[in-house]
């Protein structure tokens, strides 16, 4: 299951997940934000999920969606935030960010480990 929270004051979408997640449903998340985007920036909450069942190839598989050019094209200078407690949240969303490096996307990310950072950095000029 997963929440969505949209603020268009601070140009910010808010998805937090909180279930056991399975590249699937992670997939239908990302496509549903970018099917219908409105904001430049996303904060992702992983903290209340089990990510225990992504392998490798699925976080390239989902690297590989996100950072493709026609996907980000709403977000030109936008900001996603990666926010996960556990080392296993944390460690997929630094590959997440260094795939997204190595394919010059032009939405920034960053990994976060508390939700008052990211939020500080999302509001960042």
């Amino acid at each position: 299951m997963f929440e969505k929270i949209v603020d268009k004051d601070k140009k910010l979408t808010t998805i937090t997940v909180s279930w056991k997640a399975d590249f699937d449903e992670l997939m239908i998340v990302l496509k549903n934000f970018l099917n219908d985007n409105k904001t430049e920036h996303l904060l992702l909450d992983f903290r209340n999920s089990s990510l225990n069942g992504i392998t490798h190839d699925h976080i390239i598989d989902l690297c590989k969606y996100a950072t493709y050019r026609d996907n980000g094209e709403s977000r030109v200078n936008g900001k996603t935030a990666l926010v996960g407690s556990s080392d296993l949240q944390s460690g997929i969303g630094r590959m997440l960010k260094t795939y997204s490096e190595m394919k010059n996307s032009d939405i920034n990310v960053s990994v976060f480990r508390s939700m008052e950072k990211a939020l500080s950095w999302l509001e960042e000029g």
